[in-house]
């Protein structure tokens, strides 16, 4: 390997890091905010089949349920599509398989409804949708 051509190969290599190291900086926010945005619009999406189990049951469901759980509830009874993905993991979220996040409860009378999803490993909020005070993600 003549000199010239070393020094064309390390100049290329070391391009090729600096790329590599860009990608992974603005990869990473980009996933998240991508992963944000499926977890608004499942939100979202729970929300319109919980009030669509409302108008016909007259009350939301009675107990505490996993996002996963709510969901087979929900589409079981008709008021969600089958084809709910689960954000987190990409996969139908009726295969209960993978991180939930999504968490369900009521009041006693099953007036009101929550619906939290948490940051990954705490039981910190990231988002919060209920019937009377958060009804909008803005």
């Amino acid at each position: 390997m003549t000199t010239l051509s070393r020094s064309f190969f390390i100049r290329f290599v070391g391009l090729l890091i600096v790329i590599s190291a860009a990608g992974v900086l603005f990869g990473l926010p980009l996933a998240e905010k991508r992963t944000e945005r499926r977890v608004r619009a499942m939100l979202l999406t729970v929300q319109e089949g919980l009030q669509r189990y409302h108008v016909a049951e007259e009350l939301y469901p009675k107990k505490r349920m996993s996002g996963a759980e709510l969901v087979k509830q929900l589409t079981d009874a008709g008021f969600l599509e089958k084809t709910l993905l689960n954000p987190w993991t990409g996969a139908p979220y009726l295969d209960e398989a993978g991180e939930d996040r999504l968490h369900y409860r009521t009041n006693s009378l099953a007036e009101t409804y929550e619906l939290v999803v948490y940051f990954s490993g705490t039981e910190e909020a990231q988002f919060r949708l209920d019937s009377t005070e958060n009804q909008s993600l803005e």
